[in-house]
């Protein structure tokens, strides 16, 4: 049952009047249990129903219709889904980030400790739905998805980012395996990791995220992050490691979403 009218958290970052955006948190949906109640996802155990409820839900605060909005199979890769129009389908592509030009289209990413990243150039009128946990981000997921926007014009000095809610460092805890395949790419990765036990690390991801933007010549200013952390704020969002360290197999999943308007 539906419990609040959903109120997404917004990025100044991205608050231009011909874009909609949103990363959204787990409350004001119709589901149950351990997918309270705003789960988004289809590959959870919820009541299909209620994900397409609250799907319904998301694309009213777009005012658009559900038709509109454009979700890919996330791998956990770094391959890149440019959506041209609004039939075409996308649910089963495999894709990390959904990248469009044209209006009245929702993308939506959908993660539960993983980075949703929207991305918007104001001027080439061009926005991108970023999924990143590591895999996508030693992938250069986010690269690949810049590179997309300077093929279709855009130049990097007008592109912004905002870093949604994801697992934080103070709550990313990994294995020294972690550690070395980052350092192996970059031994000046370590600058992300603390060791805080033998083999045990933490690790920064939002700022990882950051640094591939600022490498690629994102202004620093243009690049947000809402510096919310999935793991330790329980009562806003899922995390699928907290579930997994409680024991409980089944997780919902929040939905990040940004799209044009009309003109």
């Amino acid at each position: 049952m539906q419990s609040n009218e959903i109120e997404p958290i917004l990025s100044n970052n991205l608050n231009f009047k011909n874009i909609n955006h949103g990363f959204f948190t787990k409350n004001g949906g119709y589901s149950n249990k351990n997918n309270f109640s705003l789960n988004c996802s289809y590959s959870s155990n919820d009541l299909k129903k209620n994900v397409y409820n609250n799907r319904k839900l998301v694309c009213n605060y777009h005012k658009l219709n559900i038709q509109n909005l454009k979700i890919v199979n996330q791998v956990h890769g770094n391959k890149i889904l440019i959506v041209n129009n609004i039939r075409q389908i996308t649910s089963k592509i495999d894709a990390d980030a959904i990248i469009t030009n044209k209006p009245n289209i929702i993308l939506g990413i959908l993660t539960a400790d993983c980075s949703p990243v929207l991305v918007v150039d104001p001027i080439r009128n061009i926005i991108a739905a970023i999924h990143i946990g590591w895999k996508g981000a030693i992938k250069n997921i986010l690269s690949n998805t810049i590179d997309s926007f300077i093929g279709m014009k855009s130049k990097v000095k007008n592109i912004r980012l905002a870093i949604g809610p994801c697992i934080g460092p103070e709550s990313y805890e990994v294995q020294k395996d972690f550690y070395k395949k980052f350092t192996k790419e970059n031994i000046k990765n370590n600058k992300y990791f603390i060791n805080i036990l033998t083999n045990k690390y933490k690790f920064d991801l939002p700022q990882y995220i950051k640094d591939q933007a600022l490498d690629k010549g994102v202004i620093e200013k243009n690049i947000s992050n809402t510096n919310n952390d999935t793991f330790i704020e329980e009562h806003n969002f899922f995390s699928y490691r907290r579930n997994y360290k409680n024991n409980l197999k089944d997780c919902g999943r929040m939905i990040s979403t940004i799209s044009i308007k009309a003109k």
